[in-house]
């Protein structure tokens, strides 16, 4: 059985949506480095600091807008944007920049709540893998092909074709055939909150949350300390590291592209276990790693079981969230495992004047090791059935 024709076309426009995002993110980071690190860090903190501190308002909007009409608006006032922000230079640049991400911390649950309404749940594990397919594509293709375009045209050129993705963005919200219904939600402070509260007082979804943000911790901490480990560890140079990098990307297209197409047996809270205990297997052998090649295939471990916490991690949201919050849930979700990431990526950095890259990573990898063990059982006595509105 093959899949919705929405979900077609939503695949499709996010391998571009991300892809466009790759662009602009080394479009920006060449345009601002000459004013130094500081400027790099504003840059990388404004994307994130939107995402965490609106999520009350980009929840609420996304359980209260139809699908169809918000992914057409906010893609138009997105090209809008970005086509200003090529030409955009000096302090005002992070306005603009605030804008986009604003209109980012949007799209992305109104995506994920609208997969839930086309798809029936027991698809939506196979569904989840068939656009992270895209999704990773678009990561290790974008990066490449954004510094293509810097190199040869300059960070504008690379900025305008990243306007014209969302383009195509507001075409395919355009001729979606299904829409997700918006609920009669209000804006007051409980409505806005209602996503923080129902993910720390439904324990299967607290326990989801806190393995998904144990890993993606891990991962901001492994980011920073990986350069160090393969240059300064391995005897590796810049394309050892890209190599060992791309080899996670990789890894993640062919696990969601398997994923897509199996079925495999058992509970999907029993393989949302067993992909966390994946992926700190391979996050250890990384930093265990004695040259570049046991490195790689250590990354190439930890992309399967980073995709399959996905693949099998949002069905879990979805099966215990009622249809009208779910917009919440999915915004307050990324709030919080992005601040997760700042945070760890700010400790790497300073633990890294301590200790070795090596025993930094392989720390991170035996507590998410313990996460996987604890936060999976737990999540495993605790799923329910199916929530009803």
């Amino acid at each position: 059985m093959g899949f919705p024709r929405d979900i077609r076309a939503l695949a499709v426009a996010r391998l571009v949506s991300e892809m466009g995002d790759e662009l602009a993110l080394i479009a920006l980071l060449f345009r601002v480095k000459d004013s130094g690190p500081l400027a790099v860090s504003a840059l990388l903190a404004t994307f994130a600091a939107t995402r965490i501190v609106l999520a009350p308002l980009t929840g609420n909007i996304v359980d209260t807008v139809a699908t169809r009409r918000l992914i057409v608006t906010v893609s138009l006032a997105q090209f809008a944007v970005t086509t200003l922000l090529a030409f955009v230079e000096g302090p005002s640049l992070y306005l603009f920049v605030f804008a986009l991400a604003v209109g980012g911390s949007i799209v992305g649950p109104t995506w994920q709540s609208f997969i839930a309404v086309v798809v029936p749940h027991e698809r939506l594990s196979k569904t989840y893998a068939f656009i992270q397919t895209f999704r990773s594509v678009a990561i290790v293709g974008g990066a490449g092909l954004g510094g293509l375009l810097v190199n040869a045209f300059g960070s504008r050129a690379a900025l305008l074709v990243n306007a014209a993705t969302f383009l195509f963005v507001a075409a395919v919200g355009a001729t979606l055939q299904t829409q997700r219904v918006p609920s009669a939600v209000g804006r007051g402070r409980a409505e806005l909150m209602q996503g923080f509260r129902v993910l720390f007082t439904r324990p299967v979804l607290r326990w989801s949350l806190f393995l998904l943000a144990s890993f993606n911790m891990s991962a901001g901490v492994i980011e920073v300390m990986g350069v160090f480990l393969v240059t300064d560890e391995l005897g590796g140079n810049a394309s050892d590291y890209g190599f060992v990098v791309g080899s996670l990307g990789v890894s993640m297209v062919v696990t969601g592209a398997i994923l897509s197409r199996l079925q495999l047996p058992g509970k999907d809270t029993t393989l949302l276990m067993l992909s966390a205990l994946t992926s700190a297997t391979g996050m250890a052998l990384y930093g265990l790693s004695p040259n570049v090649v046991t490195a790689v295939v250590a990354f190439l471990i930890n992309g399967a079981g980073l995709t399959g916490l996905h693949v099998f991690g949002t069905p879990i949201v979805v099966r215990n969230t009622r249809e009208h919050e779910r917009g919440r849930v999915f915004a307050a979700t990324s709030s919080v495992t992005t601040g997760g990431i700042l945070l760890a990526t700010g400790i790497a950095g300073a633990v890294s004047t301590v200790f070795a890259a090596r025993e930094v990573i392989v720390s991170a990898a035996l507590l998410c090791l313990l996460c996987a063990v604890f936060g999976g059982s737990s999540i495993r006595r605790s799923d329910r059935d199916v929530l009803v509105d």
